[in-house]
């Protein structure tokens, strides 16, 4: 169990990654390599296209502990 300055840490964190034009840049890049490469794809390849499928949902669960790290960083800030 975290502690609530390890949440407000954490969220901190979590905005700076977030606000890093860089990271964004390249989480962009990959989903977009994955859509390239899921287009590339023979629709009858299912394996292939729920792996990259797979990879996009990655990006996205990343995003979203990120997202909710950050709010429940400033949550806790303002509990203070």
């Amino acid at each position: 169990v975290k502690t609530k300055q390890q949440i407000i840490d954490d969220g901190e964190a979590a905005r700076r990654l977030l606000e890093d034009t860089d990271l964004a840049r390249f989480i962009g890049e990959i989903e977009q390599n994955c859509w390239d490469e899921f287009k590339q794809t023979d629709p009858s390849d299912r394996d292939g296209r729920e792996a990259i499928y797979g990879r996009l949902r990655g990006i996205d669960a990343v995003a979203s502990t990120l997202r909710a790290m950050r709010d429940n960083g400033a949550i806790e800030k303002k509990r203070k």
